[in-house]
C-alpha cells in the first residue's frame, strides 16, 4: 500500500481551518475582579475615571460575574438614577462583607456605587455593559460612539467620564472581537509562503 503525501498547500488550509475554529469557539463564563490590582476602593483624587476605564477594557457577557474585593466598605447594584446621584437609599442588591460577587444574569447595563457617599462621588462607581452569552459573542457587534451609553451623558454625568470617552472603549471591542481571526490570518500566510 503506498501513502499518499501530504501537500503544504493542504496542510496549510487544514492550519487555518483550525485557527478560525479556535478563533471562534466559545470561551466560558469568566470571572472579573473589579479593579484588577486597585480592587474596589476609593480612587485616587486625580484618577476618579480609574472604574470606567477598567470597564472599557474588558468584555463582559451573560454568565461571566464580578468580584468586588474591598475593605471597610460596601457595593451596591443600583439603577441608573442612583448611579448619577449616588444614591444608595433604595438598591437592588447591597453587599458589604469584604468579598463579594456578582453574578451577570442578563444583557445590558448594570450600574454599582458604593454604599458611602462620599465614596461614590469620589468615582467609587461602575457601570458593566454586558453582552450576549459566550459561544454568540462573535455576532456581537460594537456600538458606534455616537450611540454608546456612555456618550450621551448629561452634564452632570459628563464629569465620571470626562477622562474616558466612548469611542476608545468600542475600539477596545472591535478590536478585541477581529484579533483571534487576524491572527489565523497572519499564521497562515506565513506559513503558505514557498
Amino acid at each position: 500500500m503506498m501513502m499518499k503525501m501530504t501537500s503544504p498547500l493542504s496542510l496549510c488550509s487544514l492550519m487555518i481551518i483550525v485557527l478560525c475554529i479556535r478563533a471562534v469557539a466559545s470561551e466560558g463564563p469568566r470571572v472579573f475582579k473589579v479593579g484588577d490590582e486597585f480592587e474596589w476602593r476609593v480612587p485616587l483624587q486625580n484618577d476618579t475615571s480609574v472604574y470606567s476605564r477598567w470597564a472599557s477594557i474588558n468584555r463582559f457577557h451573560i454568565g461571566d460575574s464580578l468580584s468586588f474585593v474591598y475593605d471597610k466598605d460596601s457595593v451596591m447594584e443600583v439603577e441608573k438614577w442612583g448611579f448619577y446621584h449616588c444614591n444608595a437609599s433604595d438598591p437592588i442588591t447591597a453587599f458589604d462583607n469584604g468579598n463579594s460577587t456578582f453574578y451577570l444574569d442578563r444583557p445590558g447595563l448594570f450600574y454599582f456605587i458604593s454604599g458611602s457617599n462620599a465614596h461614590c462621588t469620589s468615582g467609587q462607581r461602575l457601570i458593566v455593559e454586558v453582552m450576549h452569552i459566550h459561544h454568540h459573542h462573535r455576532h456581537d457587534a460594537s456600538l458606534p460612539p455616537s450611540m454608546s451609553p456612555l456618550s450621551a451623558s448629561s452634564p452632570s454625568e459628563s464629569a465620571f467620564d470626562s477622562h474616558d470617552p466612548a469611542s476608545s472603549a468600542a475600539a477596545s471591542s472591535l478590536l478585541a472581537s477581529f484579533f483571534p481571526p487576524f491572527a489565523a490570518l497572519l499564521v497562515a500566510l506565513f506559513c503558505c509562503q514557498p
